[in-house]
């Protein structure tokens, strides 16, 4: 059987190790070669994920730059996995939109594209939604479908919603949480940032079941109350908060975020967990990342 090669954008962030992770961790693997590409080969968490494997190759480049990344890999690529990382107006665009025409020129055979929920599965179609940086992933996605008209690149978009991974217990996380507090009573959805890695891997492995699809992808859905409790009874401890006020200042300080929370208090995400559960059932809920995935660290409880 001939190796199949995949080029992941963004290796060493919290999606890209994820994808890499999941492939490699697939049971009766193909024949594989995994371009893990990287800014910065020479960081810890490059040669960490070099470590992981002999069929993980590290591939210095910038998505911005497609044809130098294709050039260097000197090999024919067949799957992309497409991570963008928001920036100023117009850089997602600049990130994707080169690659995927790239990717059609140099016979790459399947796209897969990291998008956002806008709504549920048919509403995100046509909803580009007010947060800047979602509208910005509508965008590519409309890129992707209108390029790949007619030619022999599939594609797959998968469509997350709110990472658990934004809970943390940095100021970050804190910052995180007081915005949430001020969604009010409204759930929001979540999901483990590993769990979006299975989905990519799958797609990738697996071309002929995915291609053409758009996934949405949620864990959990929950008001800020309500994850109050499940921390608590998880962790041991009070999930660690600042004052809403800090949340305030995040939102006028980072409008797209403070949009993005706005939205959430009318809209807001709408994946069909139940659906998402079925495909993947090890699929993370808030308790189950606390306890596997997240920075926190658990507390013993000892009856009295």
């Amino acid at each position: 059987m001939a190796t199949k090669t995949f080029l992941i954008v963004g290796a060493t962030g919290t999606q890209g190790s994820s994808v890499v992770s999941a492939i490699l961790s697939t049971a009766s693997l193909p024949s594989i070669e995994i371009l893990a590409l990287t800014r910065n080969t020479s960081s810890s968490k490059a040669k960490a994920l070099a470590a992981l494997d002999p069929r993980v190759t590290l591939l210095a480049g910038d998505p911005t730059a497609p044809e130098e990344i294709f050039k260097n890999a000197n090999t024919q690529i067949d799957g992309v996995f497409c991570v963008t990382v928001h920036g100023p107006k117009g850089s997602e665009e600049a990130q994707a939109e080169g690659l995927i025409d790239a990717s059609i020129a140099h016979g790459v055979k399947h796209f897969v594209f990291t998008s956002a929920d806008r709504g549920g599965e048919v509403v995100s179609d046509t909803n580009p939604t007010p947060v800047a940086h979602i509208a910005t992933k509508y965008r590519i996605e409309l890129y992707l479908k209108e390029k790949t008209k007619g030619m022999s690149m599939a594609w797959t978009i998968l469509r997350p919603t709110t990472f658990m991974d934004n809970m943390s217990p940095n100021f970050e996380g804190k910052a995180f949480e007081a915005m949430w507090r001020q969604v009010g009573k409204k759930p929001v959805q979540l999901v483990a940032a590993s769990d979006i890695g299975h989905f990519a891997g799958v797609a990738l492995l697996q071309p002929e079941k995915y291609s053409g699809k758009c996934i949405g992808i949620a864990g959990d859905e929950l008001n800020f109350e309500e994850a109050l409790v499940i921390f608590k009874r998880t962790m041991g401890f009070d999930m660690p908060t600042t004052f809403c006020a800090v949340g305030s200042i995040v939102k006028i300080a980072m409008p797209d975020m403070g949009a993005m929370f706005k939205w959430f208090e009318k809209d807001g995400y709408n994946v069909d967990i139940k659906k998402c559960r079925q495909e993947y059932p090890q699929l993370q809920d808030f308790a189950t990342w606390l306890e596997k995935s997240s920075g926190f660290k658990k507390q013993e409880v000892h009856e009295k």
